[in-house]
C-alpha cells in the first residue's frame, strides 16, 4: 500500500530558500540573473530545462551549457512564551546543471537535461526545541531529462521529454521529547532511502511570432519516488526500550508545474521577460512512514495548498560581449495554518537577483547571484502525530539565503 513519507526529507534541504515549499530554482545562471523567468528566453541551452521546446530557435546545430551554485541559507528560531530560540547550521549545498542541444536537421532537434532540483541540507542546533520533529536532514536526487523538439514552422515550436530521477535521503529527528538511556543521552531515529528512483515526463510549446517578442509554456509532471527497502535505526534508546525499527516503506511524491512566459524588446538592447509558475502542492496531503515491524507507523497531515510564483526579469546587451541583467520574483508558501513545521518552515518569501554573460567567441560565462528574503512567519504546528494527543509546537520563523552560481556556455 502507497505511503507518502517524508516528502519533506526529500525536499526540505533547501528550505524556504526557493520556489516554494521545496522546489529549488536554480537550474541556470544565465536565467537565474532574471529571477528565472526564462519561459520565453530562447537563448542558450538552459532552454532545455525552462521550455525545451525553445531551443529549436537557438543559434548554431550544437549548444551546451553547464553550471553550479552555492547556497548559503539560514532559518532562525524562537518562541517568547518559553524562550526558545535555535538557528540552523547548515553545510554549503552545490547544485548543478548539464545541457546539450542537437539539431538534427531544420525541423528536429534532439536535448540532454542533467540537473539537481533537489539536494542541500538542514541541520538544526543540537538539542533545540523542535528535536523530536526534525534534527537534520541531507538529500541527494538527480534528474534526467532526454527531449525531442518539433519545429513545425519558424514560429511555432513543440517538445515532449522524459524524466527519470535517482535519489537518496538520510532524515534524523528525537524519538519523542523525552526518552533519553541511562546515560542521559536523547533517543533519536535515523530514515535512510537510498537508491530511490522514479520518472515523470515535461510537455513545451514555444512561438515567436516576431524578433521583439516571444512566448512559452512548459508543463512539467509530478514525479513519485518510491521507497521499498528503507532502513529506520534507533540510537541511544534505553534498556526498557524494546522496539526495534529495522525497514520502512513509503512513496514520495513532487508536484506537477505549470509555467508560462514572455519576453519583448522594447528596444534593441533590452529585453524584458514575465513568467509565471502555478505549483499543485496539494499533492502533499500527509506524512505517512510504514514501518516493517511492530514499531508505530508515523501519521502527520500536512494539507498543503497550490500556490503562484511571479517572476520578472531584464537583460540589457551593454555592448557586444557583455550583457547585464536583473530580476525579481514573489513566491508564495503552500503551507497553511496550524500546519507549519520545522521540518519545511517555509514563508512567503521575495527573490532579487542580478547577473551578466560575457561572452568570447563560441564560449560564454555566465554569473548570477541571488539574494532571498523569507517573510517572518509566526505558526504552529499541531498535529503531532495524528490520532495521539500531543503539544503544538509553535514559533516564529524567519529565513533567509545567499546564492552565487557559476555557467559556461558553448555554441558550435
Amino acid at each position: 500500500m502507497k505511503k507518502k513519507l517524508l516528502l519533506f526529507v526529500l525536499s526540505l534541504s533547501m528550505l524556504p530558500a526557493f520556489a516554494g515549499g521545496y522546489r529549488v530554482a536554480l537550474q541556470g545562471a544565465r536565467m537565474l540573473g532574471m529571477a528565472h523567468a526564462g519561459t520565453a528566453m530562447f537563448t542558450g541551452a538552459e532552454a532545455l530545462f525552462f521550455n525545451p521546446a525553445g531551443s529549436a530557435f537557438l543559434q548554431g546545430n550544437v549548444n551546451a551549457a553547464f553550471g553550479l551554485s552555492v547556497v548559503k541559507s539560514t532559518v532562525k528560531y524562537q518562541n517568547a512564551e518559553y524562550l526558545w530560540t535555535a538557528k540552523t547550521q547548515n553545510p554549503l549545498g552545490t547544485p548543478f546543471y548539464a545541457y546539450l542541444t542537437w539539431k538534427h536537421n531544420d525541423r528536429l532537434s534532439f536535448g540532454f537535461a542533467l540537473y539537481t532540483p533537489f539536494g542541500s541540507s538542514l541541520k538544526w542546533e543540537e538539542g533545540w526545541a523542535g528535536a523530536h520533529l526534525v534534527n537534520s536532514i541531507k538529500l541527494t536526487a538527480v534528474y534526467f531529462q532526454p527531449t525531442l523538439t518539433w519545429k513545425m514552422n519558424d514560429y511555432v515550436a513543440l517538445s515532449a521529454g522524459f524524466i527519470a530521477a535517482w535519489g537518496s535521503v538520510v532524515y534524523n529527528k528525537d524519538l519523542n521529547r523525552f526518552m533519553r538511556n541511562e546515560e542521559g543521552e536523547k533517543t533519536d531515529i535515523t530514515l535512510t532511502a537510498k537508491n530511490i528512483s522514479s520518472s515523470g515526463y515535461v510537455l513545451s510549446a514555444a512561438f515567436k511570432p516576431a524578433d521583439w517578442v516571444s512566448m512559452g509554456v512548459t508543463y512539467r509532471s509530478k514525479v513519485v519516488f518510491r521507497a521499498r527497502k528503507g532502513k529506520a535505526e534507533i540510537n541511544d534508546a534505553p534498556a526498557f526500550f524494546t522496539h526495534t525499527a529495522d525497514a520502512f516503506r513509503a512513496s514520495l511524491p513532487m508536484p506537477a508545474e505549470l509555467s508560462t512566459g514572455v519576453a519583448v524588446k522594447p528596444f534593441k538592447q533590452l529585453t524584458l521577460a514575465f513568467d509565471y509558475n502555478y505549483t499543485w502542492w496539494s499533492i502533499y496531503e500527509s506524512l505517512d512512514i510504514d514501518f516493517a515491524n511492530h514499531f508505530p507507523d508515523n501519521r502527520m497531515p500536512k494539507k498543503w495548498q497550490n500556490t503562484s510564483t511571479y517572476r520578472i526579469g531584464a537583460e540589457y546587451a551593454f555592448s557586444e560581449n557583455l550583457d547585464l541583467r536583473v530580476g525579481y520574483y514573489s513566491d508564495q508558501s503552500p503551507i497553511p495554518p496550524t500546519y507549519f513545521s520545522p521540518e519545511t518552515p517555509t514563508a512567503d518569501s521575495d527573490g532579487y537577483t542580478f547577473g551578466f554573460t560575457y561572452r568570447h567567441g563560441r564560449y560564454a560565462f555566465d554569473f548570477a547571484f541571488l539574494y532571498v528574503k523569507g517573510h517572518e512567519r509566526t505558526d504552529s504546528y499541531d498535529y503531532y502525530v495524528e490520532g495521539l494527543s500531543a503539544p503544538r509546537f509553535d514559533g516564529t520563523y524567519v529565513s533567509n539565503a545567499l546564492v552565487p552560481s557559476f555557467g559556461l556556455q558553448i555554441q558550435l
